[in-house]
C-alpha cells in the first residue's frame, strides 16, 4: 500500500476519533454514537465510553493538542501520564493509547506508533468505530513498514469480526499482498474491492491488478482488462496509453499503432514521450517509416518533440528508409550540427556519396572527422571515393593512405589504392 493511502487511513482514524469521542459529553452522546455505528455486523460488542472522572480534564487536554495537530508530543506526553495513573480504567488507557498511536503517525514516525496502537487493541475496551478504526490504521502502518504478514492478517481479523464490506479495506488487503510479490491474492482481493464497489475500479488498483497478470504471465487478462478499461473511458489518455503499452509488450503492434494514432488524430497525445512511443512503434514495423516520418515532423511542427539531434537522425533514417532521400539529407543536415559526435555527419555523407553529390558528401565527412569520430577510416573513405569521383586522383590516393591508418577500413583502403594506383 502507498504512503499516500495510508495518511488516507490515518485522516479516516482522526475524523472519527474527534467525531464520537469529545470526552466532556460523552455520556449525552451514547444513543447517538450507537445510531451512527460505522460496523453495524460486529460480533464484538462495543465497549462502553466511560471514563474516570479524575482524568476527564487531562483527557480532554490530550484531545485538544491532538486534535489542535500542533503540539502531538504534548499529546503523547498526557497519555503515557494517563497510562501511569493507577486510577485509569481499560476504558482511558485505551484512549490514551489509541492518541498517543496517531500522534505519533501525525510525527511519521511509524516504529513508535506500532505499540501504541497494538497496545490500544489489547485493552478491548474502545467503542467498535474506534476499536475497528484503529485495526485498520495499524494494518496500513504494518504494510507501510514492511511487515505484510502481520498487515494480512490484521486486515483478515478485522473483515472477520466487522463482517466488511468496505472496498477500500479489501483494496488495503490487495496492496499489502501486491507489495509483497503475491499476484494471485492481489488479483483476489482486488476483484474483491471491485465487486464491493458496484464493479467501479479505481485507478490503483486497475494498476495492480494489470501488474499482478503481467508477473503472472497472464498477458491475455491483462490485455482483456485494458481494453474494458478503455471501452469505459475512450477519452482518458492514460487508461488509453496503457492499453497501447500492453499491446506492443504483447506483440500486437499494429494494435498499438493504430490506437495511438487515433490519439494523436484526436489530440490526445500532448507530451514528448507519447509522440516517441507512437513513431517508435511505427520505426519496428515492417514498411511503416513513412508513418513514423509524419509523426516525428507533426511532433516537431508542434514543438512537442525537441529540435535535437536525436530527433532529426530518426526523422533522416524514417525518410531515407521510406525512399524519400531528399528529405533524409536534409534531416541529416539539421541533425549534423547539433550532434557532439561524428557519427551523424559520418551518415550524412554516405548518402550523399551515394547520391553522387560528392562536394557535399567530403565536406560532411570533413565535418564528421573534426568532431572525432572512433573509426576516422570510414569519413577517410568517403572522402577518398568523392575526390576520385570529382577527377582529383592525388587527393584520393592520399584520403585512401589515410583510411588505411585505421584497422577498420585498411584492406578496403589498400585495395582501393592498388587499384588507382596501376
Amino acid at each position: 500500500m502507498t504512503f499516500a493511502n495510508t495518511l488516507k487511513l490515518k485522516v479516516l482514524a482522526a475524523a472519527i476519533i474527534a467525531a464520537s469521542l469529545s470526552i466532556g459529553d460523552a455520556h449525552a452522546k451514547r444513543g447517538k454514537e450507537k445510531a451512527e455505528e460505522a460496523y453495524p455486523d460486529a460480533t464484538r460488542e462495543s465497549p462502553e465510553a466511560k471514563n474516570t472522572p479524575r482524568l476527564a480534564k487531562d483527557i480532554q487536554k490530550m484531545f485538544d493538542l491532538y486534535n489542535e495537530g500542533e503540539d502531538m508530543e504534548g499529546a503523547i506526553t498526557i497519555a503515557e501520564k494517563l497510562l501511569a495513573n493507577d486510577k485509569a480504567k481499560a476504558y482511558d488507557r485505551g484512549i490514551a493509547l489509541m492518541i498517543a498511536g496517531n500522534a505519533a503517525l501525525g510525527l511519521d514516525d511509524y516504529p513508535r506508533a506500532i505499540p501504541y496502537l497494538e497496545r490500544a487493541l489489547e485493552e478491548n475496551a474502545l467503542p467498535n468505530n474506534n476499536h475497528f478504526a484503529t485495526m485498520h490504521t495499524l494494518a496500513s502502518v504494518y504494510a507501510q513498514e514492511d511487515m505484510p504478514e502481520k498487515a494480512v492478517a490484521m486486515i483478515d481479523r478485522m473483515i472477520a469480526e466487522t463482517k466488511s464490506t468496505d472496498p477500500e479495506v479489501y483494496a488495503l488487503k490487495a496492496g499489502v499482498h501486491y507489495n509483497a510479490g503475491q499476484f494471485e491474492q492481489t488479483i483476489a482481493a482486488v476483484n474483491k474491492a471491485i465487486e464491493l464497489n458496484d464493479g467501479n475500479a479505481e485507478n490503483n488498483w486497475q494498476q495492480m491488478l494489470m501488474s499482478s497478470y503481467n508477473e503472472l504471465g497472464r498477458d491475455g487478462d491483462a490485455v482483456t482488462l485494458a481494453e474494458q478499461l478503455q471501452a469505459k473511458n475512450p477519452d482518458d489518455k492514460r487508461t488509453l496509453l496503457n492499453l497501447a503499452s500492453l499491446y506492443a509488450q504483447t506483440g500486437n503492434s499494429d494494435k498499438a499503432a493504430t490506437l495511438l494514432d487515433s490519439a494523436r488524430q484526436k489530440g490526445m497525445l500532448t507530451e514528448q514521450r507519447d509522440y516517441e512511443n507512437l513513431y517508435a512503434i511505427y520505426l519496428n514495423m515492417d514498411g511503416k517509416e513513412a508513418e513514423a516520418a509524419k509523426v516525428i515532423q507533426e511532433g516537431l511542427d508542434k514543438s512537442i518533440l525537441p529540435a535535437d539531434a536525436r530527433t532529426y537522425t530518426f526523422l533522416a533514417q524514417s525518410l531515407y528508409f521510406s525512399d524519400q532521400v531528399d528529405g533524409a539529407i536534409e534531416a541529416y543536415k539539421k541533425a549534423a550540427p547539433l550532434d557532439e559526435r561524428g557519427e551523424t555527419a559520418l551518415a550524412l555523407s554516405q548518402i550523399l556519396t551515394n547520391e553522387d553529390r560528392n562536394a557535399e558528401a567530403k565536406a560532411a565527412a570533413r565535418q564528421a572527422l573534426d568532431k572525432g569520430l572512433k573509426k576516422p577510416g570510414e569519413a577517410w573513405m568517403v572522402i577518398a571515393r568523392s575526390e576520385y569521383y570529382m577527377d582529383n586522383f592525388a587527393a584520393a590516393r592520399q584520403a585512401y593512405a589515410e583510411a588505411a591508418k585505421d584497422p577498420a577500413t585498411r584492406d578496403q583502403a589498400q585495395k582501393a589504392l592498388a587499384q588507382i594506383s596501376r
